[in-house]
């Protein structure tokens, strides 16, 4: 399935979508895993700003000034997302997209096999 999406300079580009993780009560996020133009590999993850940021590299830049926001808002009352994403190589998603597979195939302890592939 191809997603289209815009980018800077109103240029459409498109994007293969690989799979689908979606959102639950317990991981607080949803994902999806697409085939950039360039044949790459992103897991593009869309949460609650606690969950995201606990995910995240620690010591970056931009967490520190997006921090800064979040606590803003949160002072407002506001509730906030973050999207975060990474690139992943060819081998660990095959092997990944198999288990996730092979999890919702299960008869017996699905929900908790689904939810140990989407972590």
């Amino acid at each position: 399935m191809k997603v289209k999406m815009t980018r800077e300079g109103d240029t459409e580009v498109k994007f293969e979508l690989l799979a689908k993780i979606e959102f639950d009560s317990t991981r607080k996020r949803m994902s999806v895993i697409v085939r950039t133009p360039d044949n790459r590999i992103m897991l593009v993850c869309k949460g609650a700003d606690s969950i995201i940021e606990a995910l995240l590299k620690k010591g970056q830049k931009s967490l520190a000034a997006t921090k800064k926001f979040l606590d803003e808002f949160a002072r407002d009352g506001l509730r906030t997302l973050l999207v975060a994403y990474r690139y992943v190589d060819e081998d660990f998603f095959e092997s990944w997209s198999k288990k996730y597979q092979d999890a919702s195939k299960k008869l017996v302890g699905k929900e908790k096999a689904m939810e140990e592939c989407a972590a």
